[in-house]
């Protein structure tokens, strides 16, 4: 798919990039004459060439809430949008149920421990079996074991809120019949650094990443601000469906309210991304896939034809890696679809804007 996009890149580009500019040869002269190029030289390290992708605005510290076990919804006591505190009480069962476990399991308990009791008398005063007290001791276990189970039970048949926040989902009325772990509120936390971008970038992207590298988001609902963010999270594994490795990037949206499942992009600007070049269109002449061709002249002034590889191309240039042109001084740009190896150049200078 790759392969083929560049060539489909190339072959437009190349088309349009023979035009002529003062002094060209003209293909009619003698093809041994020099041939009028300009050329550009290498610019300077080049700033973080920026890894894009898209996503939607969630919340850092969110939570489904639920009930332990199933019953009818005695009382819900917030609604959507409400902020509250840490521990507040959200909502409630109808106990009348646990309730009467809780007794029938505290009774059982306290027969248990009356008959192991007349059992260790009788069997003190050799009117009763040793094994009657032990069957008698394991079952007393059992029945506080039910008891426990009964009272941690009945201390979940209500919701209360594991950190402070705002609901963002109201999901069950009082009435209704919800099962073990059916949730009946989404909360999100509302302080500032809570709005996350969680994005799926490629494995060649990743590898380049960091946490604490920055970042600017762009949302559809405020498509004139960038909001400064910072990479909080790398996964550590790539998605099974996409094939990409999620990154999460926190954001500072300053004075201006956000909301999850705001559409935006984002731009990721790695810190340790390798050096590269950053080439005008016109100094490609061929490629091959990734591979592709640009011309430098060598210590005579004579066309030198050099092979790099493409990382990655843009709207009016492409990007190449630096390593690809160690010692090089110029890149031929104008011009350089009319050469061939060891072809004679003068080298032109710009045209005047």
């Amino acid at each position: 798919m790759m392969r083929s996009f560049i060539f489909f890149l190339l072959a437009i580009l190349l088309g349009s990039c023979k035009t002529d500019y003062p002094g060209q040869s003209s293909p009619t002269k003698e093809a041994t004459a020099p041939v009028p190029v300009r050329t550009i030289s290498l610019p300077p390290a080049a700033p973080p060439l920026p890894v894009e992708a898209g996503g939607t605005v969630a919340a850092k510290e969110e939570a489904r809430l639920s009930f332990k076990i199933g019953g009818i919804v005695d009382r819900m006591y917030v609604r959507e949008g409400q902020t509250v505190r840490r521990g507040a009480t959200l909502a409630t069962l109808n106990t009348t149920e646990i309730d009467a476990q809780v007794r029938q399991a505290r009774q059982r308990r306290d027969k248990l421990q009356r008959d192991l009791q007349r059992a260790r008398n009788l069997y003190a005063d050799s009117a009763g079996t040793f094994e009657t007290v032990q069957n008698l001791e394991t079952g007393l276990e059992v029945a506080e074991s039910n008891l426990e189970i009964a009272g941690f039970n009945q201390r979940y048949a209500r919701v209360t809120a594991p950190f402070g926040g705002r609901i963002a989902r109201r999901m069950a009325e009082p009435g209704e019949l919800v099962g073990p772990g059916t949730p009946v509120y989404e909360l999100v936390g509302d302080h500032l650094s809570n709005y996350v971008l969680r994005v799926g970038v490629s494995d060649r992207d990743v590898l380049h990443l960091a946490p604490g590298d920055s970042a600017a988001v762009r949302l559809d609902a405020y498509p004139a601000t960038a909001f400064a963010a910072t990479v909080t999270e790398i996964a550590a594994a790539a998605d099974p469906r996409t094939g990409t490795f999620e990154v999460e990037v926190t954001l500072e949206p300053g004075n201006r309210p956000l909301r999850i499942g705001f559409v935006g992009r984002v731009e990721l600007y790695p810190s340790r991304q390798p050096d590269y070049y950053q080439l005008p269109m016109d100094a490609l002449v061929e490629g091959d896939g990734q591979r592709v061709t640009l011309y430098t002249l060598d210590a005579d002034g004579r066309a030198l034809p050099r092979e790099v590889r493409v990382v990655r191309l843009l709207d009016s240039s492409f990007v190449v890696a630096a390593e690809d042109l160690r010692q090089i001084g110029a890149i031929v740009t104008a011009g350089a679809h009319y050469l061939t190896p060891g072809r004679a150049v003068t080298v032109v200078p710009p045209a005047a804007r």
